[in-house]
């Protein structure tokens, strides 16, 4: 009979997973046919409309102004790319450049050069100055993704004048043997900026290539240095004796292949001027070898545990220049990852720090470099395991650096437990005794840190078989039952579970979860007694964990979901977001972690959440507080997703109540309605695998 009624059991799992996935995929079926629907009436009106203006008389007799048109303004375009080459490089540049780019790519080349201001694949950015309507130069990336120029706005130059500290910003650049078409590249990106306030700094490391030295010659622009080092530095050192003739009050870095946009400096100095921040960074892209547009990287903000597990801030970076000499400059021992060192070490001594959304910087993709493959420069790989356990040592605290299995070359950071704390598992249930019997079991059997206690919060169990098992497990050593034969509240019930608990730490659990990883105790409270962090998620997977139920939550356009829904929970995810320690915004309360005194700061779960969003609530609270939330993706258990309580979607009834609850949670949290600080305005508001938006 056992055996019968555990099958039976295993099966109802079944049906409710495959009912939850068909009412999900009908809805989303549903939402992209009226979505297609849209799109084929809004392209049928435009076709006819296009349809009827080419018919026209006026369209054929003004068609030889269009051209005259056409041609006037590009003569308009090529005369301001002579009189800028001119004013910039000299009077004989307007000879010597056609003459180079026309030896290196023809009559066509010349032609681009004329329209764009450099040669054909060089430029990433139009250079057309404040006023003048800009169109991308590069075509579409091999991924799809196209960068759109921005056009300076009608009053920059008032903005400009607006600021009530306008900062003036250093740019540093370490050259090297630089192909002087792309050195070339990078300096213009710099002469085109809308912001005026800036000084360049290149740094020749003791080049041998005639070639670069000729461009560092031609240079006449007054606000730009250029020094020449005797003996070769690196990068770091390069950069520090640029950091020296640096007068600004800002320093951006540029690599001497790269390219800045041209509103970078623009949107620092607006950030500096709204937030008066330490440390700025940015959204990137990279460019092609052939000039093309690839590999966004939308950013979420500042976050503590994601740049221990990746150099995610990269491009831009603009620091305070009086921060930066107090750190000493930047140290030639992490030469490759002297960046992500300096981050490391700014997030130690100041919290102002601020993310630009928008794309400021084009990371260009060479043979050999970072920027196609983390393994073509291998010493980068030990050196960015080196620099994260000296910040360990140096914040004191107790971790290790773990290859990750799926990827070579990058680690995570485990945090090992203070102490040996109380881990106190709250588990609500009800008549649902074989699941929470897998449950416990589980825990029992598979956890290897054996300092924890369960709390079981009975809501009014009346089944005989349920009621049987809790009686017996209510006499098991380190197993508390705690009756409450009240409506269910799932918020209230934490809560009670918390107050008779007598663990420092708080784990709340779903009865319909099972443990998969052994040392998911230690692994999650590492985390959770960082005095940063707030809410602990794990990774929960579908049973037979080929498919992912969570990952994380995002805070959507539609409300909050989970990310990588039914993805291979082996996946990569959006730059590695699905296997290494990210903060989000929430996790699920299907297995949340946190410590007593920060559950209790926050006044613990929103008894007006009864049912849904209450996981959510609580984490932004943490949030709201300072605390940062991490996802433990490290950390595996199988979730029978809804099987104590059923499925949100599955009645009308359920789904106004869930229309409701979201709306209480955004009446609690107004600066969260349709913004997640660690999700991004570039991406899809409703992507749950941080699609670009289109």
């Amino acid at each position: 009979m056992d055996k019968r009624d555990e099958r039976i059991a295993e099966l109802v799992r079944e049906l409710a997973d495959r009912d939850l996935n068909i009412e999900r995929l009908n809805q989303l079926v549903d939402e992209r046919t009226y979505q297609l629907q849209a799109s084929d009436a809004d392209r049928s009106v435009l076709r006819q409309e296009l349809a009827l203006i080419h018919k026209s008389h006026s369209w054929r007799l003004t068609s030889p102004l269009r051209w005259a048109s056409r041609r006037a303004r590009q003569a308009k375009v090529a005369l301001r790319t002579l009189a800028r080459t001119a004013r910039n490089y000299g009077v004989l540049a307007m000879a010597v450049d056609p003459l180079r780019i026309h030896r290196d790519h023809g009559v066509g080349g010349v032609k681009f050069w004329l329209m764009n201001g450099v040669a054909p694949g060089m430029l990433s950015v139009p250079v057309s100055p404040p006023g003048v309507d800009v169109m991308p130069v590069a075509g579409r990336g091999p991924d799809g993704y196209v960068y759109r120029a921005p056009r300076p706005p009608i009053d920059l130059a008032a903005s400009i004048a607006a600021l009530s500290r306008p900062p003036t910003f250093s740019i540093v650049v370490p050259v090297y043997n630089t192909p002087p078409a792309i050195l070339d590249a990078a300096l213009r990106s710099v002469s085109a900026q809308w912001y005026p306030h800036w000084q360049l700094v290149l740094v020749d490391d003791a080049g041998t290539d005639p070639a670069t030295g000729a461009v560092l010659d031609g240079v006449r622009d007054p606000r730009v240095t250029v020094l020449r080092l005797k003996e070769n530095r690196g990068i770091a050192g390069a950069t520090n004796a640029g950091l020296a003739a640096a007068t600004g009050d800002f320093i951006v870095f540029l690599d001497h292949d790269d390219e800045l946009t041209v509103d970078c400096l623009y949107e620092l100095a607006l950030c500096i001027d709204r937030d008066n921040p330490d440390f700025i960074y940015s959204d990137e892209d990279k460019i092609t070898e052939d000039g093309c547009f690839t590999q966004p990287f939308f950013k979420p903000d500042w976050s503590p545990d994601t740049i221990m597990s990746t150099m995610y801030t990269c491009h831009v970076g603009c620091v305070r220049r009086s921060l930066l000499q107090d750190l000493g400059g930047l140290r030639s021992e992490y030469d490759g990852c002297q960046d992500w060192d300096m981050v490391l070490r700014i997030a130690e001594r100041t919290p102002l720090i601020r993310h630009v959304p928008k794309v400021l910087y084009h990371w260009r993709i060479i043979p050999q470099s970072v920027a196609a493959d983390l393994n073509a420069k291998p010493y980068v790989i030990a050196t960015s395991e080196r620099l994260r356990a000296e910040a360990l040592h140096r914040r004191g605290l107790d971790g290790t650096l773990e290859p990750l299995p799926q990827v070579p070359g990058y680690y995570r950071v485990r945090y090992n437990v203070r102490g040996t704390p109380t881990v106190s598992i709250i588990i609500p249930t009800r008549d649902n005794w074989r699941v929470l019997a897998a449950c416990i079991d589980s825990i029992r059997a598979k956890s290897s840190y054996d300092k924890y206690e369960i709390v079981v919060l009975d809501n009014g169990t009346k089944e005989p078989p349920s009621l049987a098992y809790l009686n017996r497990i209510r006499n098991w050593p380190g197993v508390k039952v705690i009756r409450h034969d009240f409506p269910f509240n799932y918020s209230e019930l934490n809560n009670l579970g918390a107050e008779s608990a007598t663990g420092d730490v708080l784990l709340f659990l779903n009865d319909d979860t099972e443990v998969v990883t052994t040392d998911w105790i230690e692994r999650m409270t590492g985390y959770a007694q960082l005095d940063h962090v707030g809410a602990v998620g794990a990774k929960l997977l579908y049973p037979g964990g080929r498919e992912t139920q969570h990952a994380g939550v995002l805070n959507l356009q539609d409300g909050p979901g989970h990310a990588f829904w039914r993805a291979d929970p082996d996946a990569h995810g959006y730059f590695l977001r699905n296997l290494l320690e990210y903060n989000w915004l929430a996790v699920t309360g299907a297995c949340l972690m946190v410590e007593r005194r920060k559950f209790q700061a926050v006044g613990g779960f929103d008894v007006s959440l009864p049912i849904a969003y209450n996981d959510i609530d609580i984490c932004m609270r943490l949030h709201e507080a300072g605390y940062y939330n991490v996802m433990c993706q490290a950390v595996r258990l199988i979730h029978h997703e809804s099987v104590s309580r059923g499925v949100d979607h599955m009645s009308e009834e359920k789904r106004e109540r869930l229309v409701r609850d979201r709306r209480r949670l955004y009446d609690l949290h107004p600066n969260f309605y349709q913004h997640d600080p660690f999700h991004n305005p570039n991406l899809h508001p409703n992507g749950i695998h941080f699609e670009a938006a289109r």
